[in-house]
């Protein structure tokens, strides 16, 4: 079988272009992306640098684009993709800064992200009296889900925060601190929950449900990430803009039955946060110019809102 391939290149330093260069090479059927990338830098191009390590799809160590979808150059086939025609495009998966070629740089779209959130347990202390700590299998079922995360990047590749804020924390690395949230062993939920609201963390997603789409082995990045908000309330950690914001929205709902935008702005910023006050006015006056600017707490009720409080009650009574 002969393929063609098309790969992205581009050499270390900050001033460096990326390009392109081509390859044809001879292949067995039953070869895959990663096989190919290996003989075109065996017998073609020994300056051609790509990342591999474990060859069976598990360890992610490999994950590239192909064809404009993200995979593991492992697991993907040549064959299907010669049989289109035309030329294999292989480049480094998006929202990665690259070193060179298809060699990307993981400590800072990565490891070092996950470095902040404590990736470790923090033992609570709590264990049976012959030492061993015994945990209900059900309990545990989702600690061993987020724990068969092998950091493939796959979640952060269609991530739609990363390319407009690439300091965003992302969501792998929320999913490891997910792992150790909801381990009954784990005794530093606070802390972890702090140090995740901070500007930058699990409130900078704009819950797209891309991470989930894109993650192999079915851990719900998006999902935990949900959940790890929800959490932070229940711990009455409430002094982010984005509580307040989840707070003016419950309450004017609750109140009136729909929502009232213009208390919504001002109490998110926090009426005592003149700064973040201010920052509203441009946005205000071409709202004013408009017609479009809401009156503050001037806010009449809709029929059925007392409907609809006492279903925000019932969901609020659930909940406790």
């Amino acid at each position: 079988m002969q393929a063609n391939f098309s790969v992205y290149r581009k050499e270390p330093g900050a001033g460096s272009k990326a390009g392109r260069s081509t390859y044809t090479v001879e292949l067995p059927e039953d070869a895959t992306v990663i096989d190919a990338l290996l003989k075109i830098r065996d017998e073609q191009d020994p300056t051609l640098g790509f990342r591999g390590s474990c060859l069976h799809g598990y360890c992610g160590d490999c994950t590239v684009r192909i064809n404009g979808k993200a995979g593991f150059s492992c697991a993907v086939k040549v064959a299907p993709l010669a049989a289109k025609g035309g030329e294999i495009a292989v480049e480094p998966i998006r929202n990665m800064p690259v070193i060179k070629d298809l060699i990307s740089d993981w400590d800072t779209f990565l490891w070092d992200k996950i470095d902040v959130i404590k990736p470790w347990l923090e033992p609570n202390g709590a264990a049976s009296l012959d030492g061993e700590e015994l945990i209900d299998d059900k309990v545990m079922a989702k600690v061993r889900q987020a724990m068969s995360c092998f950091y493939c990047g796959l979640c952060d590749e269609g991530c739609t925060v990363l390319p407009v804020d690439f300091k965003f924390v992302g969501p792998a690395a929320l999913t490891k601190a997910s792992r150790f949230l909801c381990d009954p062993r784990d005794h530093a939920t606070a802390e972890r929950l702090r140090i995740l609201e901070r500007p930058k963390g699990m409130w900078d997603c704009v819950h797209c449900f891309e991470a989930s789409e894109h993650c192999p082995r079915e851990i719900a990045p998006t999902e935990r990430i949900i959940e790890m908000r929800d959490m932070a309330f229940k711990h009455g950690i409430t002094n982010e803009k984005v509580a307040r914001h989840h707070h003016s929205f419950a309450n004017s709902v609750r109140n009136s039955g729909w929502l009232d935008e213009g208390r919504l702005a001002i109490e998110s910023e926090g009426l005592t946060n003149i700064k973040g006050l201010m920052k509203l006015l441009p946005t205000a006056a071409k709202a004013v110019a408009r017609g479009k600017a809401p009156i503050p707490f001037l806010h009449h009720k809709r029929p059925g809102a007392d409907k609809i409080a006492r279903i925000i009650e019932k969901a609020e009574a659930k909940e406790k």
